[in-house]
């Protein structure tokens, strides 16, 4: 699937290449799944109560989704899944964590979100007795990349901090085709040009 080319200065996704920064203070709580299918990804509904601290600076998470390929290369590497973890802090301002998955074991984490990956398109399926654990969906080294760059699904947002995780998880190549089959094919954005925003540690 691919989205309409944005002409803002700061799009989104990007090569990556520069050193890590430094690590992010994650509070990440378990949260009743809800889910919905809204054309561009499976993107789970966070209850309130998780967030990240960066830099002293705290955004709240909001939702998660999955791209697939990977949105984000790494020294020109793509990877077969991608997860965005969106945050906003009171004052509107965004800050998404990426995670990259490359292939291996089936990943368990993913395993509830996808035995209930909604068909039907815009509307919120809440399942009973299950919960999503955004935790346990993040790599165990705290190192990331940092830059400045927008939302990769419409509008496109601008003006928001990326931190993309520099250790990839594992996902099966049959979880994969799943998302592949549910979404109709790629749901990943093009590469955009880095209009001299380099990652900051």
């Amino acid at each position: 699937m691919l989205f309409r080319r944005r002409h803002g200065r700061w799009s989104c996704p990007a090569r990556v290449l520069s050193r890590p920064g430094k690590s992010i203070a994650f509070n990440y709580q378990d949260s009743p799944l809800k889910l919905i299918n809204n054309g561009h990804t499976i993107q789970v509904n966070v209850a309130p109560g998780s967030s990240i601290s960066v830099n002293g600076h705290e955004y709240p998470l909001a939702q998660f989704h999955f791209h697939s390929p990977s949105e984000h290369t790494v020294e020109a590497k793509s990877f077969p899944l991608e997860a965005h973890f969106v945050h906003k802090d009171k004052d509107g301002n965004l800050a998404v964590v990426g995670v990259l998955f490359r292939e291996g074991a089936e990943n368990a984490a993913l395993a509830p979100i996808w035995a209930n990956m909604p068909t039907e398109l815009g509307k919120e399926k809440a399942v009973e007795g299950v919960t999503a654990s955004a935790k346990a969906l993040l790599p165990s080294k705290p190192e990331y990349y940092r830059y400045s760059g927008s939302l990769t699904t419409p509008p496109c947002s601008e003006g928001v901090t990326w931190l993309l995780m520099t250790e990839p998880l594992e996902v099966s190549r049959a979880q994969v085709e799943t998302f592949h089959s549910l979404m109709g094919g790629d749901t990943h954005r093009p590469l955009q040009p880095v209009n001299a925003r380099l990652p900051m540690k």
